[in-house]
């Protein structure tokens, strides 16, 4: 076991039969999600002993109905249980992560985070296109359900970062002294702009609530040097990598070249890790030696792993 801790920010739970059968519903079936279906349903497909192209041809020879009875039989014969969950996360030296219900139920998120207070934080969605009602449901998911960061996706809100209905969140984290949490990468969602998170978006947050502290996610990618740069402006934005191998900074032409650099100098305190495993369908610990197989100095992997983080989320 390595001789230091892990946090991570994006510490999926792992998928019950019925949040499998919804998750590769949404890839697989929506047209809307479709590019979602090649980039990371296989995977998941695979993590409950399926394979992609059976599932395709259930589909068009036997219907619907029985598509969703394999992927439910299957994800129901290879679900792992939270207990045993915890006692991997143990054999791997993870800290703590921060996660939520697979539905973004914020009363299931406060379940799960009770269950294994010292284990997990919780993250908090709530719609800003609600108004004011999304804001006491915030303040409710702190004070009440005990939960830890709000975290905003554009694009399932539908709203970019600087979007004024996003701004009374904003103001009421800076109130309740909570972190946010904000999306921001390319999607490939249909519903809305392949833009809607780019990272010039949180510029104008974090200038106009320069108390917030900000976590920009999901790597920035194809805009890197954009979402550095933010961090670089910005001494209240981190960032995080969720949803992208840590490998890939390190592979010529992928776009992620830069974080090697910058880890050692002008993000060295604000780069962190997040593993989002269950969309990737790679474990929270083959991620976490992708980090420390990078060409890095062992003190910048210990800050990326955790220092960071931790750091992020001191009171």
């Amino acid at each position: 076991m390595r001789d230091y801790p892990i946090i991570d920010l994006c510490l999926d739970m792992p998928m019950q039969a019925d949040e499998c059968v919804q998750m590769l519903t949404n890839m697989c079936l929506d047209p809307n999600y479709r590019g979602y279906k090649t980039a990371y349903a296989p995977g998941i497909a695979e993590q409950i002993g399926l394979n992609i192209d059976d599932l395709d041809r259930i589909l068009e020879t036997e219907g619907e109905d029985a598509w969703k009875k394999t992927v439910e039989d299957a994800a129901k014969k290879n679900a792992m249980t939270p207990d045993k969950f915890v006692e991997y996360l143990d054999s791997i030296n993870v800290a703590w992560g921060i996660t939520c219900d697979s539905r973004h139920d914020n009363k299931k998120t406060a379940e799960i985070v009770h269950a294994h207070p010292d284990r997990f934080k919780g993250f908090i969605y709530v719609d800003p296109n609600k108004g004011m009602e999304a804001v006491r449901e915030l303040e409710k998911c702190v004070k009440d359900y005990g939960l830890h960061a709000l975290y905003l996706t554009a694009f399932r809100t539908h709203l970019a970062a600087n979007d004024k209905k996003n701004y009374p969140l904003y103001a009421k984290a800076c109130e309740l002294g909570i972190p946010v949490h904000i999306y921001s990468s390319l999607n490939l969602s249909k519903a809305v702009p392949y833009d809607i998170g780019h990272p010039r978006y949180i510029d104008e947050v974090a200038r106009d609530f320069p108390e917030l502290k900000i976590m920009a996610g999901v790597s920035g990618w194809p805009w890197v040097l954009d979402f550095i740069a933010l961090a670089y402006r910005h001494q209240n934005v981190y960032l995080n990598f969720e949803t992208h191998e840590p490998r890939k900074m390190n592979m010529r032409g992928s776009g992620y070249e830069p974080y090697l650099f910058y880890a050692e100098t002008q993000l060295k305190d604000r780069l962190c890790f997040a593993s989002n495993w269950t969309t990737q369908s790679i474990s929270v610990d083959d991620l976490a030696k992708q980090v420390e197989d990078l060409p890095l100095q062992k003190d910048t992997i210990k800050r990326i792993l955790y220092t960071n983080a931790a750091e992020f989320y001191k009171d």
